[in-house]
């Protein structure tokens, strides 16, 4: 066989497995990447529901509104005189009693004005809220919550005090910020903004307005301990 003869037998067989391999080469090809699965592709699984904000209130009730007289509160403890102060209509007004029993808030502040938080035992969170200056008989009121019935909001009026009564217990939570201070007795909690002078307690609630407070320690309690 002639040297043409050869070549074009050997171009032919090149030819006829063209679609295999590479006639007499030995370039390798690269082999592409398998199809990546669904889950390899697949975005990480986030909630729909976002993470509510812890509220700084005691039994995980949601933060009210604010509404802070300003400035960092006093230490609640006991055998201390504290004044507890609001922000009313934009204005400074501290908490009070009135001459029919009743809290309220007044911008001219006195003896009826001073409270003595009295823990129900050593080292309790729990207090009565005891009138520091109004004596009778030697012994100081307690503010209670109050049912006029009907349709009337619930107040806080002095009452003879009494331990064992839930609507006489109260806590003082902590303000979002840290700087002021809810009253809340049995599940309620304390509004000074009424927009007609007077101090109700109520549910705490989305859109209800309840106050917090800045309490100023007004210097050391001559009540009797509790229990003496």
């Amino acid at each position: 066989m002639s040297a043409v003869t050869r070549i074009a037998a050997l171009a032919g067989g090149c030819a006829l497995v063209a679609g295999l391999t590479a006639c007499g080469s030995t370039q390798k090809t690269d082999t592409p990447a398998a199809a990546p699965t669904a889950s390899a592709v697949a975005p990480a699984v986030t909630s729909a529901t976002p993470v509510p904000a812890t509220s700084a209130s005691a039994g995980g009730t949601s933060a009210p509104a604010r509404d802070t007289a300003g400035g960092a509160s006093a230490q609640i403890r006991g055998e201390r005189e504290f004044a507890f102060l609001a922000r009313v209509e934009n204005k400074p007004r501290t908490l009070t009693v009135g001459p029919d029993g009743f809290a309220t808030v007044t911008a001219d502040p006195g003896d009826r004005s001073l409270f003595v938080t009295t823990p129900l035992a050593p080292g309790s969170q729990s207090y009565l809220m005891q009138t520091a200056r109004m004596i009778e008989g030697g012994e100081p009121w307690c503010l209670q919550v109050h049912s006029a019935g009907g349709t009337e909001p619930l107040r806080l009026k002095t009452a003879a005090c009494d331990a064992g009564k839930k609507d006489q217990i109260f806590t003082f939570p902590k303000s979002y910020d840290g700087k002021g201070r809810h009253i809340e007795v049995n599940g309620l909690f304390v509004a000074a903004d009424t927009g007609d002078g007077r101090v109700i307690v109520q549910e705490s609630g989305d859109g209800d307005r309840v106050s917090f407070f800045t309490v100023q320690d007004k210097g050391r309690s001559t009540l009797p301990r509790l229990g003496d």
